[in-house]
């Protein structure tokens, strides 16, 4: 249909045939007043009459089909005015919902539109000399070319070169990052300065930008439990008042009665208030780095009355460094070359310090193959390298293994990774982690919103996890902690009657993610963590927790507030008419007021920062 498709056009037409209309009364051109009205009605109420029609084929009686029969029927018993001002008013509501929806999803349309088509393809990290190929042609693996004001086409690690890169896109920081050599690199970001040769890791929609659009557009489709309340009621809303204004026409015989009962029953406010709030607040957020996948999960984030923590990762920068090596038995160099061809196959946070520390080292010799390669939950890694058994982990995977862990000599405050080789202890490490900028203030803002129970879970010894959070508020700390023994307390959590949120970034603590009733991701952790989070913190920044709080009460305050103007309308519509002070065209215009200013509250959400 045209003029559904041309919402704007027919609007100002239906606008311009108004000021005729009413130019035509005050003359006293009483057919110019009629034509207009009738004209007006015509235009706007054909596309209803069509989506009413559509909605009864699938059996649904629509807020449209109400107005489609008003309509109808005001030009059936000449009152050409009323129903001209019915239509008019209420594509002047459909045309501002559609413009608040258009421009909430603005931000997913920038985001589109940053998307790189090229990339500069180089052989070698220090090369300078590229070829321009389509980005679809880049893969996992292969070395770009990124110059000052360009792209970043790819999720990557920098490998030669320095600069800064403007991340607002992505993370919502409002100032550049310092990028130096290991520095991570999103696509979609801008290089405003310097020259970076990057390693892609994540190309196409598996980096965080294709992920951050998939998300946003699926969340602003997706219902919280008030939205699928609304729209369950007025599946039933809409029979009743049909049915009300046949009855009152069959007993007043009053049919200009029936049919304003018809018009001001019309809860368009209420079917609109909810999405408007809905749409706005999750794009408002993810314009600053906060992806809910759906607003049901906003509206979990304001319920949630304790917050359970990782440590690695989520509290500290997940980029640990090797301190102390104590080398027991056999060459050091051999054993970090069979410690290192281990963690080469891993992307634990440990494992990457200890091959930066073994590059460093000096060591040139590619690591050993490895062979029968087994991940034991919480402890760590068996494995056989060269011939060799080999096993690398934790004090407790030795000691189930039989093998005695001699680590008196090493601090009872960082992690330990040890190394046995054919069942003998050859080597053990200080591996140490630091807490991210802005958590202390980040569990003191909480605090301030909430009277939160905030607890703290890791799989590092107990010394070691309260050490690294000494001086921060934590009501508890639980260290030794295997991923199921994380996933067992959240359970018991919920038993005790807590509303619990759990904030993590790895693979291990997914089954905590999972259960927990609302899941937080840092956007820098694993895919899998992120895949079944409820909400992503792209930023990976625990200050945008207390952000994300707020931006949830935000929104459904004004949810709450956008169904009692649309009730109170309804309500006070009804009454007016039943003791005679509302007509047909003063309640319609009562109601249509009712949806503008529903409408405009919610776009309040898209300002608020």
């Amino acid at each position: 249909m045209f003029f559904s498709q041309h919402k704007k056009g027919s609007v100002v037409l239906m606008t311009m045939l108004l000021i005729a209309a009413y130019l035509g009364r005050f003359s006293g051109l009483d057919w110019l007043d009629d034509l207009s009205m009738v004209a007006i009605a015509v235009i706007g109420g054909l596309p209803l009459i069509v989506r009413a029609a559509g909605a009864l084929r699938f059996k649904i009686i629509s807020i449209e089909l109400l107005v489609s029969i008003a309509v109808v029927s005001a030009i059936a018993i000449g009152e050409y005015s009323e129903a001209g001002i019915v239509v008019w008013l209420f594509s002047i509501g459909n045309y501002l919902e559609a413009v608040t929806l258009k421009k909430t999803r603005k931000s997913i349309q920038e985001l589109v539109d940053l998307a790189p088509k090229t990339a500069l393809k180089i052989n070698q990290p220090h090369e300078r000399v590229f070829s321009e190929v389509d980005i679809d042609e880049i893969e996992k693996g292969d070395y770009l070319l990124v110059k000052t004001g360009s792209q970043i086409p790819v999720d990557g690690r920098v490998v030669d070169g320095s600069g800064y890169a403007d991340q607002a896109s992505i993370t919502g920081e409002s100032k550049p990052s310092r990028k130096t050599i290991d520095s991570s690199v999103f696509a979609g970001t801008i290089l405003t300065s310097g020259t970076l040769a990057v390693q892609a890791e994540k190309v196409g929609e598996d980096t965080t930008f294709g992920k951050l659009i998939e998300l946003v557009e699926e969340a602003q489709d997706s219902q919280t439990k008030t939205q699928r309340l609304i729209d369950r009621f007025s599946k039933f809303y809409t029979p009743l008042v049909l049915a009300i204004a046949a009855a009152v026409g069959l007993i007043t015989k009053d049919l200009r009665l029936a049919i304003t009962i018809l018009v001001l029953g019309c809860p368009g406010a209420l079917v609109i208030g909810v999405p408007i709030s809905t749409v706005a607040g999750i794009g408002s957020a993810a314009k600053q780095g906060m992806i809910a996948k759906g607003s049901a999960a906003l509206d979990q984030l304001t319920k949630i009355d304790t917050l359970v923590f990782d440590k690695t990762g989520t509290l500290t920068t997940g980029q640990p460094s090797v301190g102390k090596v104590i080398n027991f038995n056999g060459s050091l160099a051999e054993n970090l070359k069979i410690l290192a061809s281990i963690e080469h196959e891993s992307d634990h946070p440990l494992a990457r310090a200890i091959l930066e520390y073994y590059q460093k080292s000096g060591q040139k010799d590619a690591v050993y193959p490895i062979s029968n390669s087994q991940i034991v939950d919480g402890r760590g890694i068996k494995a056989t390298v060269n011939g060799q058994s080999v096993l690398v982990g934790n004090e407790r995977l030795l000691k189930e293994a039989g093998i005695a862990a001699n680590t008196s000599q090493l601090s009872a405050t960082s992690s330990h990774v040890l190394l046995a080789v054919n069942e003998e202890l050859r080597l053990a490490l200080e591996v140490s982690d630091q807490l991210r900028d802005g958590v202390k203030d980040a569990l003191h803002d909480l605090r301030k919103l909430k009277d939160y129970q905030l607890v703290l879970l890791s799989g590092d010894n107990q010394a070691v996890a309260e050490k690294t959070v000494a001086g921060l508020d934590f009501d508890l700390v639980v260290g030794d902690l295997l991923p199921v023994d994380k996933a067992e307390f959240i359970k018991k959590l919920q038993a005790a009657g807590h509303q619990t949120a759990f904030i993590g970034d790895g693979i291990n603590d997914s089954p905590a993610l999972s259960i927990a009733d609302l899941g937080i991701a840092m956007g820098s952790g694993t895919e899998a963590a992120i895949e079944v989070a409820d909400i992503i913190l792209v930023d990976s920044s625990p200050t945008q927790l207390p952000i994300a709080v707020k931006y949830a009460k935000k929104m459904m305050h004004n949810m709450y507030e956008n169904i009692t103007i649309a009730l109170l309308t309804v309500l006070l519509l009804f009454i007016g008419l039943f003791t005679g002070y509302i007509y047909m065209a003063s309640g319609m215009l009562v109601h249509e007021l009712s949806i503008l200013i529903v409408i405009l509250n919610g776009m309040r959400l898209i300002r608020h920062n």
